[in-house]
């Protein structure tokens, strides 16, 4: 009892933090929109995407085996993780230092090494973030991550409007990030119970990578999917063409970002406690129920209003044609509809579901690259994107199936 009525006074903070996040991000790019210009704005969101994805491409899933293990909770368990933190923020940030050349050869006319370079502080300084507020999410207790990301969200809003004032260009957008991770790591310390204890044990490192493995295939499978969406629409058309895809795809993917961070603190916990009471049917229900209305509303809600509100907010030439609103919305769609059955996967320990799952959404650049080089329009990419999602989700619900039988006979037998 105690711990449902923690799951229900914790829902409307779950839900609020991540809208505030992307509310925060959706304002940073019309801003750079605005004060920088559409050619500025283009390569800005490649930097953002770029950490993020590089964040994605590193994570071994340590806040979620937090939730998922029987001993996420205990202090020897978070001492450890904490040492895994750190050395996965040192070694993508090492990496992307490497990289940073490379990267800025990818793009012509495109940011420099040295803005690549910099996005390295931002993976450091998440490294070194006290995981005492997430071992409170596994009893449904939100106030310190909403004070953590909350805040950081606030500190990354009040730094946009003099980043895009002082740089003038797209290096705001590191400036901005990096304030973000400072303020997010300083406030994840200030706000634990618990001393910030730090070991590294090769026994822990095994036991997250048998974990998290799979995790970094999806996320790699991701940073394909979305760098190489994004560099055929700037190698096809040019940045000013990008900053429109990139606008309308943000606005698109925003539905599907907040359900995903929040079905993350909310959704992940609750499955792992039906598992383990061999309740799954009855959880999943009300769980699957509610992401098929999200995706419903929100796609129809994207379709019928983003490009006058893109319209208004951004100017008249950021508004997206018909045909690539549709076709966005209905890749978002999808993708919430994924949402729990990835975070099933992660409950059971099938860690490799949603990578499996994602194999066919990298399919569908085979047919966005041919359609950009034949020259088709933008709404023809966005298809074969809505496409792959469409069979990326039946590909999961497939997987899941065995994990639903074996809880239908546990149930009967119980």
């Amino acid at each position: 009892m105690l711990i449902a009525a923690r799951a229900s006074s914790g829902k409307t903070m779950v839900w609020i933090i991540p809208i505030l996040a992307e509310a925060a991000a959706l304002g940073r790019s019309v801003v750079f929109a605005w004060v920088l210009g559409p050619s500025e704005l283009g390569q800005a969101m490649i930097l953002a995407l770029t950490v993020r994805l590089a964040e994605m491409a590193s994570d071994v899933g340590v806040d979620r085996l937090i939730l998922q293990a029987e001993d996420g909770g205990s202090c020897g368990f978070q001492s450890k993780m904490h040492g895994v933190t750190i050395a996965r923020g040192l070694i993508a940030a090492l990496v992307l230092l490497a990289a940073a050349p490379i990267l800025s050869a990818v793009f012509t006319d495109g940011p420099s090494p040295a803005s690549y370079a910099w996005l390295a502080a931002i993976l450091a300084l998440r490294g070194m973030v006290h995981l005492d507020f997430r071992r409170s999410e596994r009893l449904f207790r939100y106030k310190r991550m909403a004070l953590i990301e909350g805040g950081a969200t606030v500190a990354m809003i009040i730094c946009v409007v003099p980043a895009a004032v002082i740089f003038a260009d797209h290096r705001a957008m590191p400036a901005v990030l990096i304030a973000h991770a400072a303020v997010y790591a300083v406030l994840s310390h200030l706000v634990a119970t618990r001393r910030y204890r730090v070991r590294f044990s090769v026994s822990a490192f095994l036991r997250v990578w048998r974990f998290g493995a799979p995790l970094i295939s999806n996320a790699v499978l991701l940073f394909v999917i979305f760098y190489a969406d994004r560099l055929i629409v700037s190698k096809a058309y040019d940045w000013a063409t990008l900053a429109v895809y990139g606008v309308a795809l943000q606005l698109a993917l925003l539905p599907a970002q907040i359900t995903g961070r929040a079905a993350a603190s909310l959704v992940l916990p609750r499955l792992r406690i039906a598992i383990r009471r061999n309740a799954l049917a009855l959880t999943w229900q009300p769980v699957f129920t509610l992401h098929v209305l999200l995706a419903t509303s929100m796609t129809a809600g994207f379709v019928l209003l983003s490009p006058s509100f893109i319209a208004f907010v951004y100017g008249s030439g950021f508004r997206p044609d018909a045909a690539l609103v549709l076709a966005l919305g209905g890749a978002a769609g999808f993708r919430i509809l994924r949402t729990p059955y990835s975070q099933l996967a992660i409950a059971t320990g099938r860690t490799g579901d949603p990578a499996r799952a994602n194999l066919v959404r990298a399919l569908a650049l085979i047919p966005a690259a041919v359609f950009a080089v034949v020259g088709l329009p933008l709404a023809a990419i966005a298809a074969a994107a809505a496409l792959g999602e469409a069979g990326a989700s039946l590909r999961a619900y497939l997987l899941a199936r065995p994990t639903f039988s074996t809880s239908e006979k546990e149930e009967v037998f119980a």
